[in-house]
């Protein structure tokens, strides 16, 4: 079993004013392949990837509205659920955040925020931010399940290669901080914004609007904060 280290990087510091630390966790390089059992070169086989940016990209990190640090180099891991981050390009040796409430991760021109499972930070997880409103919030979560090689059996049959498959699923977010998943049916949709049925089901016609295409569900969310 590997070992866990609790550590504060001051490295990642971009001022002596600075009031906060980020708590990291240490990452063995190699720690993926041996919870998946598999050597470098298999891993670099699998089909799909682990990540949503497979390489680090600059990015910032903040605690609420407070800018923690900015300039870092930054990666979102789907598969195990964490921010990666590391202080150089050049540098093979990285950590992930501790997982805080209120925290935001921005990597590039894309924003993650923590949100806690059952009052427990640790069991929280990351939720893409999509849009932002005063009524309702549009989040995207991802998940990747990893699908070991198979072997043909027969002479009819092929080999299978390892792979990770990425599924995403959509949230909306109430004022009151509620999560529910966006449905597929125009009908669920309607329910969920009664107050504004009329309007929303004629902007679903008129705006042709596809409740499968995240681009649409943007909009329907955008749509909606401006009615209200």
């Amino acid at each position: 079993m590997l070992l866990i280290i609790l550590i504060s990087l001051p490295v990642f510091s971009q001022s002596n004013d600075a009031i906060y630390k980020i708590g990291v966790r240490q990452i063995a390089l190699d720690q993926n392949n041996e919870f998946l059992n598999l050597t470098d070169a298999e891993f670099k086989l699998i089909e799909g990837s682990p990540y949503a940016n497979d390489e680090f990209m600059e990015g910032s990190i903040f605690q609420g509205d407070e800018l923690l640090q900015k300039n870092v180099l930054l990666r979102y891991n789907i598969f195990s659920d964490e921010i990666e981050i590391k202080s150089s390009i050049n540098e093979s040796n990285y950590s992930a955040l501790i997982k805080k409430s209120g925290m935001l991760v921005k990597i590039f021109n894309e924003v993650y925020t923590l949100i806690p499972f059952e009052g427990s930070d640790e069991k929280g997880q990351y939720f893409k931010v999509l849009s932002t409103g005063e009524h309702l919030s549009l989040y995207k979560k991802s998940t990747v399940t990893f699908t070991q090689r198979t072997f043909a059996k027969t002479s009819y049959d092929r080999d299978k290669p390892a792979k990770f498959t990425r599924t995403d699923s959509y949230f909306l977010a109430t004022r009151a901080g509620n999560f529910v998943e966006m449905p597929e049916s125009k009908s669920k949709v309607l329910k969920l914004m009664k107050n504004k049925e009329a309007e929303v089901k004629s902007y679903l016609k008129t705006g042709r609007i596809n409740l499968k295409d995240e681009a649409d569900l943007i909009k329907l969310v955008k749509y909606y904060n401006n009615l209200l």
